[in-house]
C-alpha cells in the first residue's frame, strides 16, 4: 500500500473502505487525542534547571547569568555551590554575577546549581572559565639565601601601565619572598602578605618554616593604595587614582600561588603595622576575596581622619579630601578608603575576620582612629564592627606606637591562640566561622577625653606611653572586644538545610560568669538564606527563631557561652 495516496483519490472507487479508513484516521488524529485528554489528568512536568553549560569571561569584566527553573510546584529554592571567590548569587533574582579581578585569570570553576520544590530536586552544573587577559610583567628572582627550613628570595618587580602610572611604568620595586622548604601540593602551607610601615624597609631576616611570607615594598608611602595616573607628568592630579600599589601586592600574591603548589590559596592572610596596618585593613576588606583574615596593628581605618601632616602628604597622591578625586571605579578615593563605609556597603568586607591592636597613648595613629565617628558614615570603626556583626578581636592598652603598655608589657592578652594555625579554632577562606558581637565580656574602649590630657589634632588625647595611667582617653585603659570566644571548625556542618558549629568561652581560674554574645555565621558556603527567611535555632537547651536580614545573614542574639562546647544549630523554618 502506498502511504502517499490521498483520500480524495479513493472516494469514487471503494466507498466502504474509505469510510473505514476515515474512522481510523479520526481515532489517531490530534483531535481525538485532545478529546481523550479531557478525561485523563496530564502528567506533571519534571523539575528542570536551564543553565548554560559553559560561560567564559575576561578578567575585570562582568559576567551575569540568570537561571531558569521549569516545572516547579510550590515554593522553590535554588542553591549554588562552588562559586568562584568574589562571585555573588542572588537567589531572589536567580542571577549569578561575577567580575574576576586581574589575578583570577586562567582558572576554571565548576559551579553546581540545585533546585528544590515540594516534590523533587534537580541539579546541573556550569563551568566558568576566566580568560587571562590582564598580564602584568612577572617578578624576577635576583637572589636567594637558604635559611633553616626556608628559602629566602630577593625579588625584583617590574611595572607596566597596569601596575604603575603611564609616566612611571617600567620602573622596578624590590620585594622579598620566603618559601618554606617543607611545603608541597600534598602538604600546603598558609601564606602571609606582610606590609611594612613608614621607614621599615627593607624587612629583617625573620622567617618562618611553616608559612610563605610575601614582603612587598611601598617606597612612595602610598599607604598601600596608589596615586593619580597623571603623576609624575602633571602635579594637577587630573584623572583617576587607580590602586597601583594594591595591584602590585596582588600580582606578587598571584605569582607565589602559581609558582609554588605548596602555597595554600585558602589560607592567605595579610598583616601590617602603622602604614602597613592601614594597608592590611584596606587589602583585607576591599580585596576580601583573596584573604582568610587580617592582622592589623596601629592601623588608621578612616583615611580622612589621618593627622594633618599625613593628610597633606597623601593629598599630593590622591588629591584633597574635599575634591574626592575618583578611583579607577568612580568612587572618591578618600571615601573608598573610609573602611567604615566598606563594612557598611560591601558584602565581601562584612565576611572578613579582623584582629586589631591599638595603643591609647599612640601619638602617631591616635585612638580616635577607631573610636571616633567617621565624617562620611557618622559611625566609628569599632561601632561598625559591632552593628554590622563583623568577625573581629580588638585589643587596646596604654602602649604607644612602638612602646608597649607600661603596666602590662608586650602581648599581655596573648594566650597562645592563633587562628592562622590553630588545630580547632581556625580561619580558611572556604569555611564558615562565627562573628561574635556585643559580648558581655567586652571592655569599654571609650570615645572621648577624661580630662588628664588636652586634645591635640595630631595625637588626640594620648599621653606619655612610658607613664602608666596618664592616658587622656576615657573608657578602660586596657581591654578587648570578643576575648576568649572560640569555635570548633573541625565539627562544622554547612549544608543546604542545616548549619551547625560548636562554640565555647575560655573561662580562666576565678572567673565566675560566662559571656552572653550575639552570633552571626559568616562565609557560609551552603546554608545561604533569603532575606526575611525564618530560621530555627537551638543552642543547648535554648531555642528560638530568627529572621534573616536584608543581605541574608542570620544573627542569633544573646547566647550564653559556657566552658564546654555547645553546638549552635540553624535549620530552615
Amino acid at each position: 500500500m502506498r502511504w502517499g495516496w490521498t483520500v480524495q483519490s479513493c472516494i469514487p472507487r471503494r466507498p466502504a473502505l474509505v469510510l473505514a479508513l476515515l474512522a481510523l484516521l479520526l481515532l489517531d488524529s490530534p483531535r481525538g487525542a485532545s478529546a481523550q485528554s479531557e478525561t485523563e489528568p496530564l502528567l506533571p512536568q519534571p523539575l528542570t534547571l536551564r543553565v548554560p553549560p559553559l560561560q567564559t569571561v575576561n578578567e575585570e569584566e562582568l559576567l551575569r547569568v540568570t537561571v531558569q527553573v521549569e516545572g516547579a510546584q510550590g515554593r522553590t529554592r535554588v542553591f549554588v555551590d562552588g562559586l568562584p571567590p568574589g562571585a555573588h548569587w542572588d537567589e531572589a533574582a536567580r542571577t549569578l554575577t561575577f567580575q574576576p579581578d586581574f589575578i583570577q585569570g586562567g582558572w576554571r570553576h565548576e559551579v553546581t546549581f540545585t533546585a528544590q520544590d515540594s516534590r523533587a530536586t534537580a541539579q546541573t552544573r556550569m563551568t566558568i572559565a576566566v580568560r587571562d587577559t590582564v598580564r602584568p610583567p612577572e617578578p624576577r628572582i635576583i637572589g636567594s639565601e637558604e635559611l633553616p627550613g626556608t628559602l629566602r628570595l630577593t625579588v625584583e618587580q617590574p611595572t607596566d601601565a597596569w601596575l604603575d602610572s603611564p609616566g612611571y611604568a617600567g620602573r622596578t620595586f624590590p620585594a622579598v619572598v620566603s618559601v618554606p622548604l617543607a611545603a608541597s601540593a600534598g602538604y600546603p602551607m598558609p601564606v602571609t602578605v606582610r606590609l611594612h610601615g613608614v621607614g621599615n624597609w627593607p624587612p629583617g631576616t625573620q622567617v618562618s618554616p611553616d608559612r610563605f611570607v610575601i614582603e612587598p615594598s611601598d617606597p612612595n608611602l602610598t599607604y598601600w593604595w596608589g596615586y593619580a595616573e597623571s603623576l609624575p607628568r602633571s602635579q594637577s592630579l587630573a584623572g583617576p587614582v587607580p590602586p597601583y600599589t594594591t595591584r602590585r601586592v596582588l600580582a606578587l600574591l598571584e605569582w607565589v600561588l602559581r609558582t609554588y603548589p605548596g602555597a595554600d590559596p585558602e589560607r592567605v592572610f595579610v598583616e601590617g603595622d602603622s602604614m602597613g596596618g592601614a594597608g592590611a585593613l584596606a587589602l583585607g576588606l576591599l580585596e576580601s576575596r583573596h584573604f582568610a583574615g587580617v592582622f592589623a596593628r596601629h592601623a588608621q581605618p578612616v583615611a580622612r581622619a589621618h593627622r594633618p601632616w599625613r593628610l597633606a602628604q597623601l593629598s599630593s597622591l590622591w588629591g584633597m579630601p574635599e575634591e574626592e578625586v575618583p578611583d579607577a571605579d568612580g568612587l572618591g578615593v578618600w571615601s573608598r578608603l573610609d573602611l567604615t563605609r566598606a563594612l557598611r556597603d560591601e558584602p565581601g568586607a562584612r565576611s572578613q575576620f579582623l584582629f586589631l591592636e591599638h595603643g591609647k597613648d599612640d601619638p602617631i595613629i591616635h585612638f580616635g582612629s577607631v573610636v571616633g565617628p567617621s565624617s562620611l558614615t557618622g559611625v566609628s570603626f569599632y561601632e561598625m564592627l559591632q552593628t554590622q556583626h563583623i568577625g573581629h578581636v580588638a585589643v587596646w592598652d596604654e602602649g604607644g606606637h612602638v612602646e608597649t603598655d607600661p603596666w602590662l608589657g608586650p602581648r599581655w592578652w596573648d594566650r597562645g591562640w592563633n587562628p592562622r594555625a590553630d588545630a580547632q579554632t581556625l580561619l580558611r577562606r572556604d569555611l564558615a566561622f562565627p562573628a561574635f558581637s556585643r559580648s558581655s565580656w567586652d571592655g569599654h574602649p571609650g570615645s572621648g577625653g577624661n580630662g588628664r590630657q588636652p586634645w591635640r589634632n595630631d595625637s588626640g588625647y594620648a599621653g606619655d606611653p612610658k607613664v602608666a595611667g596618664d592616658t587622656g582617653w576615657d573608657g578602660d585603659v586596657a581591654g578587648m572586644l570578643n576575648r576568649s570566644l572560640r569555635w570548633d571548625t573541625r565539627q562544622l556542618v554547612d549544608t543546604h538545610g542545616r548549619f551547625a558549629l560548636p562554640l565555647r568561652a575560655v573561662i580562666g581560674p576565678g572567673v565566675t560568669d560566662s559571656p552572653v554574645v550575639d552570633v552571626t555565621p559568616r562565609r557560609v558556603q551552603r546554608f545561604r538564606c533569603l532575606p526575611g527567611e525564618r530560621i530555627r535555632w537551638t543552642f543547648g537547651k535554648a531555642s528560638g527563631t530568627v529572621t534573616a536580614a536584608s543581605d541574608g545573614t542570620v544573627t542569633v542574639p544573646r547566647l550564653r557561652l559556657g566552658a564546654e562546647w555547645t553546638q549552635l544549630v540553624l535549620e530552615r523554618g
